[in-house]
């Protein structure tokens, strides 16, 4: 069984936890760290889990890997396979002519 202790982070990795939600633009890397910050203000892994509609054990892990490597224990892994064929640019156009015909 896991315990239930909380994290106890610094200030300063406070205010870079509050700076990489503002700038990350990946939803789960936020939710990551919204979770440490919820365990910070000594918010239980079964209260975080519930208010983010997450399982405790998923909680549990991106606690463990934030204190194993800061950060970058929250951030996204590569994803493997075949990279996008489709260009930046056309991918844009192709959402303009999308928005146009609905």
């Amino acid at each position: 069984m896991r315990t239930n202790k909380y994290l106890k982070i610094e200030i300063q990795t406070e205010l870079d936890l509050y700076k990489f939600i503002e700038h990350s633009n990946k939803p789960r890397e936020k939710k990551r760290a919204i979770a440490i910050l919820m365990s910070n203000e000594k918010k239980s892994v079964p209260e975080i889990a519930k208010k983010l509609n997450m399982n405790p054990d998923t909680v549990y892990d991106w606690l463990i890997n934030f204190t194993n490597a800061g950060l970058d224990g929250i951030k996204d892994k590569p994803i493997s396979g075949r990279p996008k064929k489709l260009r930046p640019q056309n991918e844009e156009a192709i959402k303009e002519v999308l928005k146009k015909s609905s």
